[in-house]
């Protein structure tokens, strides 16, 4: 199964974010004081570990992969971030090869399927944001 369940409870920082992450110094890991050094205070920002995580940004002991530095170029960040997009979903991809193109109800309508019920209203209603987001984010025009 190719399905990321970490999600964003908010995701009006998305964007601020990964172009932040654009600007910085890669870390040695990623910890909750370095998305602060970032300017990202709330607690709802340190979802975004979990996030980089599942789009293989982050190994598991939070050390940023060669997916995060591919994404560190510029004129490469939004393409690599939507092809760890369509591997992090890559279960919804295979519903729908233009998954980034559905409508925020239909993702979550997809996801509710595809977790099979493991996850709360709520908490799928968060993933299927945090898709939209980070899909929206990305360049999909390979």
């Amino acid at each position: 199964m190719s399905l990321t369940s970490s999600y964003l409870v908010s995701v009006k920082n998305v964007k601020p974010f990964f172009d932040s992450l654009i600007g910085a110094k890669a870390p040695d890991a990623f910890t909750q004081k370095f998305i602060e050094n970032l300017g990202f205070k709330s607690t709802n920002d340190r979802l975004f570990i979990g996030v980089l995580k599942g789009l293989g940004f982050l190994d598991e002991n939070a050390v940023p992969t060669e997916t995060y530095f591919k994404f560190l170029d510029q004129s490469e960040s939004k393409t690599v971030l939507a092809e760890a997009v369509e591997e992090a979903y890559g279960d919804l991809f295979d519903v729908n090869k233009q998954a980034q193109n559905l409508e925020s109800s239909e993702v979550k309508n997809k996801l509710k399927t595809l977790t099979q019920g493991r996850y709360s209203d709520k908490v799928v209603g968060c993933m299927a944001s945090t898709f939209k987001a980070l899909s929206e984010y990305a360049e999909w025009d390979k």
